[in-house]
């Protein structure tokens, strides 16, 4: 009997979640894993999706929330791992997660190996890298994101599984996390547990999605106002690139007029990016000349969403 169910949330073209499918197909541990395809909305894959699962089911259209719900409450297996339909997981990845989760833990985070070729998909993976660098040093880990994570059955059917109140690929597993923190289970971080991935390519988008990230996080946090201060995931260095982004962007205005206001901002922004500037170093070198854009684009994307946030009348 599987022990070890795979759910992959999926809407979008069928062609797309092959490559996810084929990568659970040479799995270490194959033989135990049942592969579940949760398609969110009421279409039937074809039979060229269906060979590559074990188990495909459906529902109304109503977010990733939903589809993980429906996925691993239609297998029985012990041990739900999650991926989503973007990502590619290294052949021992589910046999890593399982075994963390056999040894005791209520959840597992595992973590994404590489983001693509272009400036920003190499810059958001040394963003990645610095909180994975923070995950792997702190006492507790608040936080189990699905595009690499895992969960035991018991402790999701405790939790009644994620809050579909969450229409968007957005914080529903960090709410996921952090309600499963404080009903006193654990998270493992397993560093060797990867997956590929394809980050945003263009700024644009991955402004749109820092923004977003700043909105929902504001949100989720009036429910938990216990992570404002710290959440395990978040550089409290990026908490100050956010409060100093805005003092350093009016200063760029004055600078003909206080240039010494201008000179203070930017030696303040910078020296809170010197974490940001440690983890490029060690991961990626060709980035660490423009860490200081980067970190300042990243900072106003985070207030502007958070400014979306505080003023958002949506409970979640």
């Amino acid at each position: 009997m599987n022990d070890i169910a795979v759910v992959v949330p999926f809407r979008g073209r069928w062609d797309s979640v092959l490559p996810t499918l084929e990568a659970l197909s040479i799995q270490s541990v194959r033989s135990r894993i049942t592969v579940v395809l949760s398609v969110d909305g009421l279409e039937e894959p074809p039979d060229g999706v269906k060979k590559l699962t074990d188990l495909c089911v459906n529902g109304t259209q109503n977010g990733p929330a939903s589809a993980r719900n429906r996925g691993w409450r239609a297998s029985s297996c012990p041990v739900v791992l999650f991926t989503d339909a973007d990502c590619l997981p290294e052949p021992a990845w589910a046999e890593l997660l399982a075994c963390k989760l056999e040894e005791g833990y209520q959840a597992v985070k595992g973590v994404y190996l590489s983001g693509g070729s272009t400036l920003i998909q190499r810059l958001a993976q040394v963003e990645f890298e610095e909180r994975y660098r923070l995950m792997s040093r702190a006492p507790v880990v608040y936080l189990a994101d699905t595009y690499s994570a895992g969960f035991s059955r018991n402790w999701l059917e405790k939790l009644d599984g994620f809050n579909e109140n969450f229409p968007l690929p957005e914080h529903e597993d960090v709410d996921l996390s952090w309600r499963l923190i404080e009903a006193g289970g654990k998270i493992a971080f397993v560093s060797d547990a990867g997956v590929a991935h394809v980050h945003r390519a263009t700024w644009a988008a991955y402004f749109k999605l820092k923004f977003r990230r700043g909105k929902w996080r504001i949100m989720l946090v009036r429910k938990f106002p216990a992570r404002v201060v710290s959440d395990g995931y978040t550089p409290q260095t990026l908490k100050l690139q956010m409060l100093f982004s805005v003092p350093l962007l009016v200063s760029l205005f004055a600078a003909p007029v206080f240039p010494v206001f201008t000179a203070a901002s930017a030696l303040a922004f910078l020296l809170v990016c010197i974490p940001l500037f440690r983890a490029a170093c060690a991961t990626d070198r060709f980035t660490v000349p423009v860490i200081p854009v980067f970190a300042l684009w990243r900072a106003v994307a985070l207030v502007s969403g958070s400014v979306c946030g505080f003023t958002s009348r949506r409970v979640v």
